[in-house]
C-alpha cells in the first residue's frame, strides 16, 4: 500500500473487497503516519485467514532514492511479524509489474532476498502469488540464481 493509504491497484482492490470495509476504516484508525517499508498487522476480518499484512511502499523513483532498502524491510519485517504470531504459511504477493514502474527482474530478486533472509525452520513455507506466466518465470530465474550463488 502507498504511504498515503489509498486503495489503488487490483492487489489492494481485491482485499479490500475479501476482507470486508471494516478493512478499510482500520487501516485509517491504525496506520497513522506510515512510512516507505513499514508493514502493519490486521486482524483478519471476513478474510479466513489467520491475519494480513499490509506493507507500505512509496512509487519507485529510478532507484534515486530508498525504494529497493524499503522493499527489502517489506518482505523482512513480513516473515518476522508472521513468525512471532506463530504463522507457519505464508502467501506473499509478487509485486513489480504495476503503476510503481519498478523492473520487475529487480524487484523479484530484492523480494527473495528478503523472504530467504528471515526464514528458518519455524516457517513450513512461503507461497509467492504470481498474477501471470512472466512474473512466474521471473520469480523462479531469481530464485534459481540465489540458489547457484548459495551452493
Amino acid at each position: 500500500m502507498h504511504p498515503n493509504l489509498k486503495w489503488g491497484g487490483g492487489l489492494n482492490s481485491a482485499v479490500l473487497e475479501i476482507a470486508g470495509p471494516e478493512l478499510d476504516e482500520y487501516v485509517l484508525t491504525h496506520a497513522t503516519t506510515p512510512r516507505s517499508g513499514e508493514v502493519f498487522v490486521l486482524p483478519p476480518f471476513e478474510s479466513g485467514y489467520k491475519a494480513m499484512f499490509v506493507a507500505i511502499l512509496a512509487d519507485w523513483d529510478g532507484g534515486n532514492g530508498f525504494e529497493e532498502r524499503d522493499l527489502l524491510d517489506c518482505y523482512r519485517l513480513t516473515v518476522e511479524k508472521a513468525k512471532e504470531m506463530g504463522i507457519t504459511r505464508l502467501g506473499v504477493p509478487a509485486m513489480g509489474r504495476d503503476k510503481r514502474d519498478f523492473p520487475h527482474i529487480r524487484f523479484a530478486r530484492v523480494a527473495l532476498k528478503g523472504l530467504l533472509e528471515k526464514l528458518d525452520e519455524r516457517m513450513e513455507y512461503v507461497k509467492i502469488m504470481c498474477v501471470d506466466r512472466t512474473m512466474m518465470a521471473t520469480y523462479a530465474a531469481q530464485k534459481e540464481k540465489i540458489e547457484r550463488r548459495n551452493g
